[in-house]
C-alpha cells in the first residue's frame, strides 16, 4: 500500500473500501470457527465478482476486507461500494444452511495531490470509521468519510475513554421506567435502564453511549453492572410485597452470546432468592433475526431457566411471521415510532395487525415512547396490554418508583373529538369492544 500510494500520478486517484461483515463475531460465537471460515471465503468471492482488473483485495481480521482501487473518481467508489452491499441481498448458503449475512462498507479516497499528506495506515482508519458509521445508522450501507464521520470518531473515541473511567469509578447508575397495564392502571413490570451522569460531559444518552460499549467490548461489563443492579433491586421489591411486577433487562447481542450469561443468571437468582418468572429479558428484533437458528438455541436456554423473554423495538427491523412464530417469546414491544405516529391511519392499521399478531401467538403485547393522554387512549382502543412512557413515568431511581393504580376512565377522552379523528377510516374490529 506504500508504493500503491507512491504511485499514484499527480492527476490521478486511489479509492480505499473497508467491508465489514455485519455481526461476524455473532456468526462465530454461535456457529464457531469452521463456519466463520467458510463464510469469509465465500465473501471474498462474492467481493471479488465486483473488482476491476486493477483493484486489489486483502482479507483483514474480524471479518474485515480493504479494497484498494486506483484511479476512481468518487463516483465511481460510490458505485463498487454500492455493488458491494448489493452482492449481500441473498443470503449465503453455508455446510450448515443458510446465514443472512449484510455487509457495511466505509470508502475513503486519496488524489495525487495530498498523498504526501496520507499513510496507508491514516485511509484505512479513516475506512474504518466510515464503515463503523454506516454499521450504526443501518447495517448493510455504506459510507464515505467526511468531516462528519471523523467528528464522529473522534467523539466516539473521547466517550469510550470516559465510559472506561466511569466504569471503573462507579458512577454509572440504573434508572427504572414503570410498565402500566392498559386494561387495569397497574404498574405490572418495571424496565431498568442505564443512566450515565458525567461532571464533566453532562447526561449522555443511551443511543449515544451502548453503541460505543459494544464496539468496544464494554457492554460486557456495563450488562453485568445492569444486571446485578436490577435483579437485586427486584428481590427488595419482592421481599417489600410488589411480589407480581415484572423487571425487564435489555441484552445486546454480545451478552446474549456471553457464555458466562447463564451461570450468572443462576448465581444471582440464587443470591437474591428471586422468582425467575419475575424477570424478563429484552432482545432487539434486529439481533434475534440476524440468526434466527441461533437465537432459538440461546433463547431456549434462557426460557429453560423459568425467564421471561421479549422482543424489542418490533415492527423496524426485518421478522419473518414464520420464524416469530418459532421463537419462545413471551412479550412483544411494539416500537415507539409506531406510538409516535398512531394518529397516521396506516400505522395505526399496522400497529393493530402487530397487536392481533401477537395475541394470536399468544403474546402480551407492550407499546414503547407513549407521550400523550390520546395515544394511550388509541392504544387501549387497539387492545394494546401494557404501555410505558413519558406520558406516565420518566425513567427514575428505585426509591422513588410508584406502584400506585391509573386511572384511565376519569377523564375518558372516548367522546373527545380528537379521539375520534385519531381513529377515523379504522374498520370496527379495530375500535374499542
Amino acid at each position: 500500500m506504500d508504493r500503491a500510494l507512491a504511485e499514484v500520478p499527480p492527476t490521478g486517484s486511489v479509492g480505499i473500501l473497508l467491508v465489514s461483515i455485519d455481526y461476524f463475531d455473532v456468526v462465530t460465537a454461535c456457529h464457531g470457527a469452521d463456519i466463520a471460515h467458510e463464510l469469509l471465503s465465500i465473501v471474498a468471492d462474492r467481493i471479488s465478482e465486483t473488482v476491476r482488473l486493477d483493484d486489489e483485495m486483502a482479507r483483514l481480521d474480524d471479518g474485515f476486507f480493504i479494497l484498494w482501487a486506483p484511479g476512481p473518481g468518487a463516483p465511481d467508489i460510490t458505485e463498487i461500494a454500492n455493488r458491494i452491499v448489493g452482492q449481500f441481498d441473498q443470503p449465503i448458503m453455508t455446510s450448515t444452511g443458510q446465514l443472512p449475512i449484510t455487509v457495511s462498507v466505509g470508502i475513503t479516497s486519496a488524489t495525487g495531490e495530498n498523498c504526501a499528506d496520507l499513510t496507508p495506515f491514516k485511509l484505512m482508519q479513516q475506512a474504518r470509521s466510515a464503515a463503523l458509521s454506516a454499521q450504526r445508522s443501518w447495517r448493510g450501507q455504506f459510507t464515505a468519510f467526511d468531516r462528519s464521520v471523523q467528528n464522529q470518531a473522534i467523539e466516539s473515541y473521547e466517550t469510550e475513554r470516559q465510559l472506561h473511567a466511569a466504569l471503573r469509578d462507579d458512577r454509572l447508575s440504573v434508572s427504572y421506567q414503570p410498565i402500566i397495564s392498559l386494561h387495569s392502571g397497574e404498574t405490572v413490570a418495571v424496565e431498568a435502564l442505564t443512566r450515565w451522569n458525567d461532571n464533566k460531559l453532562g447526561s449522555i444518552s443511551p443511543a449515544t453511549f451502548i453503541p460505543i460499549a459494544e464496539e468496544s467490548g464494554l457492554i460486557g461489563e456495563l450488562g453485568r453492572l445492569v444486571l446485578q443492579t436490577a435483579i437485586a433491586q427486584a428481590s427488595v421489591w419482592n421481599k417489600a410485597g410488589e411480589s407480581e411486577t415484572l423487571m425487564t433487562i435489555n441484552l445486546s447481542n454480545r451478552q446474549l452470546l456471553d457464555p458466562e450469561l447463564i451461570p450468572a443468571i443462576n448465581s444471582l437468582l440464587d443470591e437474591h432468592g428471586l422468582d425467575p418468572r419475575l424477570l424478563c429479558f429484552e432482545i432487539s428484533e434486529s439481533v434475534v433475526m440476524s440468526d434466527v437458528a441461533a437465537s432459538m438455541t440461546i433463547l431456549g436456554r434462557i426460557k429453560d431457566l423459568g425467564l421471561l423473554l421479549a422482543i424489542d423495538n418490533f415492527g423496524t427491523g426485518y421478522s419473518s411471521l414464520s420464524h416469530l412464530r418459532r421463537l419462545p417469546v413471551d412479550i412483544l414491544k411494539i416500537d415507539q415510532s409506531f406510538v409516535q405516529s398512531i394518529y397516521n391511519r396506516d400505522d395505526r392499521v399496522i400497529t393493530k395487525a402487530i397487536i392481533d399478531l401477537a395475541h394470536t401467538l399468544g403474546m402480551t403485547t407492550v407499546a414503547g415512547g407513549v407521550e400523550t393522554r390520546l395515544q394511550v387512549e388509541v392504544l387501549h382502543a387497539l387492545n394494546c396490554d401494557m404501555a410505558q412512557g413519558f406520558y406516565f413515568h420518566a425513567p427514575m431511581p428505585a426509591d422513588d418508583v410508584d406502584f400506585g393504580h391509573i386511572d384511565f376512565a376519569n377523564p375518558s377522552l372516548s367522546e373527545n373529538p380528537d379521539f375520534s379523528t385519531a381513529l377515523a377510516g379504522t374498520t370496527p374490529q379495530h375500535v374499542r369492544q
